[in-house]
């Protein structure tokens, strides 16, 4: 499980960005954590499901989405292929005054600004898969060209009406860390100070689900990695991971991955007798 919920992005190209193209084969979450940078995503084929700022955001093939700086995110994902670039706000500091206070709000369209951003996505691809000489030149050209796209044509001048507070930052945070334990909203809400139907209601509006969902999800994410590098019992696993109904585990389970804990559980022997 990783711990990490602030992500600082290393460049991986000499222009000072990163970009890469990500596979991913099965059905998939990442816990809600925020990036220093601005991130981008164009699903190639596939879907991913963002929420952020109180709302859900599904992407499918030749779409893309914009986190913004800071934005408390998860995602969900069935089996797809997607670019992903992320840029480090020193790299727009030259073209942009606080960049760290760029919103960007995108909606899924047939526009010509929004085709050109996903024309731009699959030249950048192009162009890292050829790597012809001076192809650095191009990335850095075509890099500034997408961001001028997207700071001109999908930034709104005041920032989201429904921001993560940052108590509430640190609530993710602990529970990222503290999700076996027994943790209830009540004894949550205590420990952070909340009226306990207050939280539930901040937190739905904030985050976009709720909070005892989140609960869950987090727990089945751990649960999924578990079953595929340990050769524990998945009863014992259930329990370690703080999913005390073992029927209600497996359904939500199910609906998350597509499959049951003993189908990946399966998968995964499989995968290492095969190699």
């Amino acid at each position: 499980m990783v711990e990490e919920h602030h992500e600082n992005v290393v460049a991986n190209l000499d222009i000072g960005v990163r970009f890469y193209r990500s596979v991913v084969t099965t059905n998939g979450y990442v816990p809600f954590h925020w990036h220093s940078s601005i991130e981008v995503v164009c699903v190639l084929a596939g879907e991913l499901r963002f929420n952020f700022s109180g709302e859900t955001h599904v992407v499918g093939p030749h779409q893309f989405m914009v986190v913004s700086s800071g934005v408390v995110h998860d995602v969900t994902n069935t089996p797809n292929r997607a670019y992903v670039l992320q840029i480090p706000l020193p790299f727009m500091t030259p073209y942009v005054a606080h960049a760290d206070q760029l919103h960007f709000r995108v909606t899924p369209d047939d526009s010509p600004a929004y085709r050109q951003v996903v024309r731009d996505f699959e030249g950048l691809g192009a162009l890292i898969q050829q790597q012809k000489v001076g192809y650095l030149f191009d990335m850095g050209a075509l890099v500034l060209h997408l961001l001028k796209g997207l700071v001109v044509n999908f930034t709104e001048a005041t920032g989201p009406t429904t921001q993560v507070t940052s108590n509430l930052k640190n609530l993710i945070v602990y529970v990222n860390a503290h999700y076996q334990q027994p943790l209830t909203v009540h004894g949550l809400a205590r420990q952070f100070g909340y009226n306990a139907n207050y939280l539930s209601r901040i937190f739905k509006e904030q985050v976009g689900i709720t909070l005892i969902d989140y609960l869950y999800k987090i727990r089945l994410n751990a649960l999924y990695h578990d079953l595929q590098t340990t050769d524990r019992p998945i009863g014992e696993l259930l329990t370690q991971e703080g999913l005390t109904n073992p029927r209600t585990a497996r359904r939500l389970f199910k609906t998350l991955y597509n499959r049951l804990p003993v189908q990946v559980r399966a998968a995964a022997r499989k995968h290492k007798t095969e190699n």
